[in-house]
């Protein structure tokens, strides 16, 4: 063999060995680019999911009921819900102006530690706020900002508020009659040999028996009233005013009062609850019964009852001619044991629940109340109640 063609099979082979080398460093490179887009794929994925749990979790936070800020290490404004903005100053790069807020923050930031408070706030009306402001911290350590959230605990503090309210007017009611039974029970035993002495003492305490009784009767009616959910029976309104007219005739008669009842069309129907429906009716009517005096050489006061329709209502009439109640009395005598006149109620045997237990019906079956009334000219109370449709 000449030394050509040696020197040939030596270039080939190192040709072949360079072009071997050249594959395997191409296969080499192609399974690292493969690699890497998997890797680029999944970082993609992974911020896509980021991106679609921090847009969830912004829309979440977005519409909640409370108000939730969050703020850089500065304690400046980076997000806020809408219901945060009322503490906001409205500009660009938005500042915390309600000062009871920034407080909180401010303590969260430099503390390192939750601060929670309760504020009353003008913004314009008075609210009460519950806060809690947390400092937001990194990896690291390092302090990232806080997050403020901000509940409106007006209503929570309302109703509190008004249970209070309700057991302590509740002792008080039942401490009047509870002591004068006690009075007369004392009364009638030290006296037990003397019948002058313990004339109409019987009486007496059967009246006082019989108004606790009334009470505890009423403020079971009213606590049933304010957690009843009403049926939707069909109610005829026509048989429901004879009923409640029937039940009444016999007081009226007793006072020297005219209880003059309008005739409603029988096709006139409500849905809900009957006995509760009696009930409202009941103390509208014994109300303006008891509320109007016969006077002398007069005719008798009357006690008007009527239904009319609207068209998706029935509108309940209960009117007199009797005292009448001081206009700036009439937004207040729906409350509980609210009175205008607490002599002429306890001399009547009013509990001071009835007008209460007259709204939440009205207000359970759909409905309201209203009154109209001038002091000395009588009153009007009318309930509207939802029409039953027919089927």
């Amino acid at each position: 063999m000449s030394t050509a063609a040696i020197a040939l099979i030596a270039v080939g082979v190192v040709l072949g060995a360079a072009v071997v080398l050249l594959a395997l460093r191409a296969a080499r490179l192609s399974r690292e680019a493969n690699l890497a887009e998997d890797r680029v794929r999944r970082l993609e994925e992974q911020r896509a999911t980021e991106r679609r749990e921090g847009a969830r979790l912004e829309a979440a936070l977005r519409t909640a009921g409370a108000g939730v800020l969050v703020t850089d290490p500065a304690g400046r404004v980076v997000f806020a819900n809408p219901a945060a903005l009322p503490y906001l100053s409205g500009q660009p790069g938005q500042a915390i102006v309600e000062s009871g807020v920034a407080e909180a923050v401010a303590d969260a930031l430099r503390r390192g530690e939750a601060q929670t408070r309760e504020l009353e706030l003008y913004t314009p009306r008075r609210r009460v706020v519950r806060l809690e402001a947390v400092p937001l911290e990194g990896e690291e350590g390092g302090r990232l900002g806080a997050v403020a959230y901000v509940a409106d605990v007006t209503e929570e503090r309302r109703v509190a508020a008004m249970r209070r309210d309700f057991v302590a007017a509740v002792g008080h009611e039942l401490k009047t009659p509870l002591g004068a039974l006690a009075l007369l029970a004392e009364t009638l035993a030290a006296h037990a040999d003397d019948p002058a002495a313990t004339a109409g003492l019987p009486e007496r305490l059967q009246s006082e028996a019989g108004r606790l009784a009334r009470l505890v009767d009423d403020m079971l009616d009213l606590a049933n009233a304010e957690e009843f959910v009403p049926a939707a029976d069909p109610v005829p309104i026509a048989e429901l005013m004879a009923e409640v007219a029937a039940a009444a005739q016999e007081e009226a008669d007793r006072r020297g009062v005219a209880l003059i009842v309008e005739e409603a069309p029988p096709e006139m129907v409500v849905p809900g609850d009957e006995r509760h429906l009696r009930a409202m009716l009941t103390n509208l009517v014994d109300n303006a019964i008891k509320y109007s005096d016969p006077q002398p050489g007069r005719p008798p006061p009357r006690v008007w009852l009527r239904a009319r329709p609207e068209p998706d209502w029935v509108v309940l009439e209960v009117e007199d001619e009797g005292i009448g109640i001081p206009e700036g009395h009439h937004d207040r005598i729906f409350e509980r044991f609210y009175r205008v006149d607490r002599a002429r109620s306890r001399a009547t045997g009013g509990t001071g629940l009835g007008l209460s237990i007259v709204r939440h019906v009205a207000l359970n079956h759909g409905g309201d109340v209203g009154v109209e009334s001038r002091l000395g000219e009588g009153s009007q109370f009318r309930v509207r109640l939802p029409r039953r449709r027919e089927p």
